[in-house]
């Protein structure tokens, strides 16, 4: 298994890279990459010792006015496209691409961090260079981690899915029918838990059952008549991301987590493991893994199966941070393979970057040094 190497941007117009997703902005046939931050985390070398310029006195009310948030890479070349101007964005890794307005053009959806409310949609312009239009739609909550996109509730209609680790609720929206009106009515909001502060979602029916699930973190939200009922995959595990598919060709699906942020922000190691139904039984992939906040699942090896790809962060910690591929043999068998290693990576993308029918990886780093990168599959 061989992915070769290329850095897409070594000079990021911001600081703290909190999310990259990928889609066809120039209707070239070819995934552009699309880039949000938090920013004010410029860190510089002081005469052999770290100088984190954001704890000056006056400083982190400065680099604001000189950082883009948003921006976009173009498929080939990767030339570089502010997407937004607006200052003061603390962007979370909450963000989703979704038609919100009708208009047959993806628009972004984007949440802000830390003691921030707000969660805006970026209306997509017919010539995506041009900067894209901001309208605000909530700011009811606090520091949005995930954000999603999808038929929530099972009335033939997406719903806007969000998972505020502040405010410790679980909701979605019902987009309007007018999206534009700022922020979108409290009418249109429902909370499916609250008091519990979780990460990593997926919308979609996880049980077989016929009707659609929440995943929120550890947790599996049913719909129960007016309200909703939570069931609980595992206990113990620290902030998790989350992806589903069905891993053991049994027609059904099956959870995978893995612990992001630990042990950095955890209580232990990292582990990976996939889950199956109907009771969850755990298959532990890896228990030693530092903040691989990358989960990916797509067939890689093009050999009919979905595969599991994660990938560590560095945060000044790991000197050696590794992605990871386990490729599915079939029958929940995996083979575990290093994609790459010395190069971290934070919410990184399976995805064919190139048109050549194989999943390449895209991703960017968190901190402290900056860059994004794909990693080509040239695979045999």
């Amino acid at each position: 298994m061989r992915f070769r190497h290329e850095r897409i941007d070594a000079r990021p117009p911001c600081g703290r890279l909190s999310w990259c997703l990928t889609t066809d902005l120039t209707g070239n046939g070819r995934p552009d990459v699309v880039v949000g931050a938090q920013g004010r985390y410029p860190v510089v070398d002081a005469g052999g010792r770290e100088l984190k310029l954001r704890l000056l006195p006056g400083v982190d009310r400065l680099l604001p006015r000189f950082e883009t948030n948003l921006f976009w890479y173009e498929n080939p070349g990767w030339e570089r496209h502010t997407l937004a101007t607006e200052r003061d964005l603390e962007l979370d890794v909450g963000a989703a691409l979704h038609d919100v307005d009708g208009d047959g053009r993806l628009d972004l959806l984007v949440g802000q961090g830390h003691d921030h409310t707000d969660v805006y949609w970026y209306r997509q312009p017919e010539d995506p260079r041009d900067p894209w239009e901001q309208h605000l739609l909530t700011d009811s909550f606090r520091k949005y981690h995930d954000l999603a996109v999808g038929d929530v509730d099972d009335d033939g209609e997406p719903e806007v899915v969000g998972l505020s680790q502040e405010a410790e609720a679980v909701f979605y929206y019902d987009v309007p029918d007018d999206p534009t009106v700022e922020p979108w009515p409290d009418s249109h909001c429902h909370v499916v838990d609250e008091g519990h502060r979780v990460e990593g979602v997926h919308v979609g029916d996880v049980d077989g059952d016929g009707e659609t699930e929440l995943v929120a973190g550890t947790n599996i939200y049913h719909r129960n008549g007016d309200g909703w009922r939570r069931e609980t995959v595992v206990e113990g595990w620290d902030d998790v991301r989350v992806a589903v598919a069905d891993l053991d060709g049994d027609g059904e699906d099956e959870i995978v987590l893995a612990e992001g942020d630990s042990p950095i922000y955890g209580t232990h190691p990292a582990q990976l493991a996939w889950f199956d139904g109907p009771d969850w039984t755990p298959h532990l992939l890896r228990d030693d893994l530092y903040c691989p906040h990358s989960l990916q699942i797509g067939d890689v090896t093009g050999n009919g199966h979905p595969d599991i790809y994660v990938a560590e962060m560095g945060l000044r910690e790991n000197d050696d941070p590794v992605h990871l591929l386990f490729e599915n043999r079939g029958d929940g068998e995996f083979e575990e393979h290093v994609v790459a290693r010395g190069i971290p990576t934070h919410e990184a993308k399976l995805v064919d970057m190139d048109g050549d029918g194989r999943l390449d990886v895209v991703g960017k780093s968190y901190g402290p040094a900056h860059h994004v990168d794909v990693w080509y599959n040239e695979a045999d």
